[in-house]
């Protein structure tokens, strides 16, 4: 790649930058005391791009390795390269996922009239494997956290909300994603379940669920049988907050 050409690429990635900064002000803040202090000035920017594109390259990986600005982009997420100075006064970059939506997504927790909690047999393509877990997904452009839950239990179960209540936010990798999604406790009516899940949760890799007592669900959660950290997220806000019966072992 010539150097007018990466020259191009970094421009467009702080360009873009630029723009995430301008609607999301708050992931940009530096607050007082903050361990990773991000560089806004440009040439502190081209300084630490320079210097970690260069170690990139002495490590055998791609130059454009030490950009700086949103390295990535798709409908669902940006990939951020931030120029950061360590709390040791070291400069260096650091990465982060940023969800699209700014409302973040939902996860619900349904449950029936009669106690049970419902979960989900769903495959996930990040680690080719199939996992029990709760209605999900991502927050639509303008959809605040409510509407996200009431969709997912649509389209994933194909039953309307009774009641819905909000358990509380949920930062799934504070380590690497921005943001927080949200967690909701949704009563259903058994009789609306369906036989299986629709067509169109099967192409999403739903292909069952199952109506468990809270004794059976506890069970699971014991037994590590549940991994999914949004369904034992919203499990555990719901029974720390009295939604949920308490174990009589």
């Amino acid at each position: 790649m010539s150097a007018h050409d990466r020259a191009t690429r970094r421009r467009a990635a702080l360009a873009d930058y630029e723009a995430l900064r301008e609607r999301r002000p708050e992931l940009f803040a530096n607050p007082s005391g903050a361990a990773f202090r991000i560089l806004l000035d440009r040439a502190e920017q081209e300084r630490v791009s320079d210097e970690m594109s260069r170690a990139a390259v002495a490590a055998g990986l791609p130059q454009s390795a030490g950009d700086i600005g949103v390295v990535y982009r798709d409908a669902y997420f940006c990939l951020v390269r931030d120029a950061v100075q360590f709390a040791d006064d070291r400069l260096g970059t650091y990465i982060r996922v940023v969800p699209a939506s700014g409302s973040g997504g939902a996860a619900v927790l349904p449950m029936l009239a009669d106690g049970r909690l419902v979960l989900l047999r769903h495959f996930r393509h990040a680690d080719r494997g199939w996992h029990w877990e709760i209605p999900r997904g991502f927050g639509d452009p303008g959809e605040d956290g409510t509407g996200t839950a009431a969709r997912e239990l649509r389209e994933e179960l194909g039953i309307p909300v009774v009641d819905l209540t909000y358990l509380g936010p949920v930062s799934p990798d504070t380590g690497l994603r921005a943001g927080t999604d949200h967690a909701y406790l949704a009563r259903l009516d058994a009789a609306q379940l369906a036989d299986g899940p629709a067509p169109g949760a099967r192409v999403e890799g739903i292909d069952g669920y199952q109506a468990l007592s809270q004794a059976e669900f506890r069970s699971m959660v014991a037994n590590r049988r549940i991994s999914d950290a949004y369904t034992l997220s919203a499990y555990a806000l719901a029974m720390a907050q009295g939604l949920l019966e308490a174990d009589k072992g």
